[in-house]
C-alpha cells in the first residue's frame, strides 16, 4: 500500500474513533464536506448555490455545516428522528463533535434545526423564524437551505468560538542531501484553514525550523513543505509537525522519520 493510502487510513481510523459515523449517512459525509444533500439528490444548480453559499459564509470567518433531510432514508439508523430536526441536529452534532463544534443546520420537511455544540442559538434561530420552508422536495429544500445560510451569514448570526484544535499526521519522508526535501503531511481542520509549523531533529537537536501560513485543508488530500536539505545533513532524521488554527487552537506534534540518501 502506497504512504498516502496509509496515512489517509490512519486519519480515518482517528477521525471514527471519535465519532460513531455509521449511525445515520449524514456523519459520514460531514467529516470532511460542509453540506450533506439528500439521496436522490436535488438538481446540480441547487446544490451549487448551496455550497456557494456555505462557501461564503467560510470566506467571512464563519463556520457552518448543513445536512438536508428530505426522507427517511436520509437518517440510516435512526429514521425515528425524521420530522424532528431539532432532536436530530443534536443527534448529529454529538456524531461530529470530535472534529467539529460550530453551527449545524439541519432542513426537513418539519422544519429547521439548529445546534451549536449545546452552546446558544439564539440568533440562528431568530434568523430562521423569519424564513418558512418553499417545499418539501429535495429540490425545494435544499433551495431553502442556501436562503437560510445566506441569511444567517448576512445577519452575522454564524459567529461561534472555534474550540477545536486541529488535526496534523506527520507522515515518513525522504529525499537526498543537497536538494530539496518534501516532507509530508495531512491536516485537518473543522474552520477548514490551519497553519503548520516543522521541526527537523538529528536527536533532540533541532537542525531546521519552517513553516506555511494559513492554509486549506483536506482530510484526503497530502499537504506539504519543502526544506533545502544541506549536503552536510545526517542521513537519520526525524520531522515534527503542528498545526494551529485561525483562532490559536493549536494540535500536539505529530513526528515521523526523515531519511536523507
Amino acid at each position: 500500500m502506497s504512504i498516502r493510502l496509509l496515512t489517509i487510513a490512519a486519519l480515518a481510523l482517528t477521525l471514527a474513533a471519535t465519532a460513531a459515523a455509521d449511525g445515520d449517512p449524514a456523519s459520514d459525509t460531514l467529516y470532511q464536506e460542509h453540506v450533506y444533500i439528500p439521496y436522490p439528490g436535488p438538481p446540480p444548480a441547487d446544490v451549487a448555490a448551496l455550497k456557494q453559499a456555505v462557501d461564503r459564509a467560510y470566506a467571512r470567518g464563519y463556520r457552518v455545516k448543513v445536512a438536508v433531510i428530505a426522507a427517511r432514508t436520509d437518517l440510516g439508523a435512526v429514521p425515528q428522528l425524521f420530522g424532528k430536526p431539532d432532536e436530530y441536529a443534536s443527534f448529529l452534532g454529538a456524531e461530529l463533535r470530535g472534529f467539529y463544534i460550530g453551527p449545524l443546520l439541519i432542513v426537513m420537511p418539519a422544519g429547521f434545526g439548529i445546534y451549536d455544540g449545546g452552546r446558544s442559538t439564539a440568533a440562528e434561530e431568530r434568523v430562521l423564524s423569519g424564513l418558512a420552508l418553499s417545499g418539501s422536495s429535495p429540490s425545494e429544500l435544499t433551495q431553502t437551505a442556501a436562503a437560510a445560510v445566506a441569511r444567517m451569514t448576512a445577519a452575522g448570526a454564524l459567529r461561534s468560538k472555534d474550540i477545536l484544535a486541529p488535526i496534523v499526521y506527520a507522515v515518513p519522508s525522504n529525499g537526498r542531501r543537497g536538494s530539496n526535501v518534501t516532507l509530508r503531511f495531512q491536516l485537518v481542520d473543522d474552520s477548514g484553514k490551519s497553519r503548520v509549523t516543522v521541526q527537523i531533529l538529528a536527536g533532540s537537536r533541532q537542525v531546521a525550523r519552517l513553516g506555511t501560513r494559513l492554509r486549506p485543508t483536506n482530510a484526503f488530500k497530502l499537504a506539504s513543505l519543502a526544506w533545502p536539505a544541506p549536503k552536510t545533513a545526517a542521513r537519520k532524521l526525524r520531522f515534527c509537525a503542528v498545526a494551529t488554527d485561525a483562532a490559536g487552537n493549536k494540535s500536539p506534534p505529530s513526528c515521523a522519520a526523515l531519511i536523507l540518501r
